[in-house]
């Protein structure tokens, strides 16, 4: 993974091929482009879009997430509220961020996302690892607040997936 310095305003009104993150100053590639991660991620804006009307959201991929004055993320998935801001940069707590692992990925990298996610008051981290078909629900950004669950939910909201049904939903 190469980094690049740059401003964040430079960041911000640029375009990357795939989208990259800016973290203190720097260009931060991401993992993309792998058939399980994708299938992942469409299985999810799908079953999640299906909360759209009952549960007032947005559901997109690949949003920028600003998480902290001189940190941008990406999260694989991103769950507003449906009164939530309209902006192109997201600065507001998202309801949900989910990051889907890549083999690439590490537990490191990963931690401080989600701590910045729970940070900026994100209510919901959901980790997904393909591989093992494993879903997490992150009460926190430390690996020991990480529960395998066979339901993720978004709370205060009535959104519950069943990691069973994402599965499901892969082919």
């Amino acid at each position: 993974m190469s980094t690049t310095a740059i401003s964040l305003d430079e960041y911000l009104h640029s375009i990357w091929e795939p989208d990259r993150e800016y973290v203190s100053g720097e260009i931060v590639e991401r993992y993309t482009g792998e058939k399980d991660h994708a299938k992942w991620q469409a299985a999810l804006v799908r079953l999640l879009s299906g909360w759209r009307r009952d549960a007032h959201l947005q559901v997109m991929p690949e949003l920028r997430v600003q998480t902290t004055p001189d940190r941008c993320r990406v999260p694989d998935v991103v769950v507003l509220d449906g009164n939530a801001p309209d902006e192109q940069v997201i600065a507001h707590p998202p309801l949900l961020c989910v990051e889907i692992l890549s083999p690439e990925d590490r537990i490191v990298r990963i931690e401080d996302k989600i701590d910045e996610y729970f940070s900026m008051g994100v209510r919901a981290v959901w980790v997904i690892d393909p591989r093992r078909q494993i879903g997490y629900q992150c009460q926190g950004p430390s690996l020991r607040d990480w529960k395998a669950v066979d339901e993720l939910v978004i709370p205060g909201t009535p959104v519950a997936l069943a990691l069973r049904a994402i599965v499901a939903d892969l082919d």
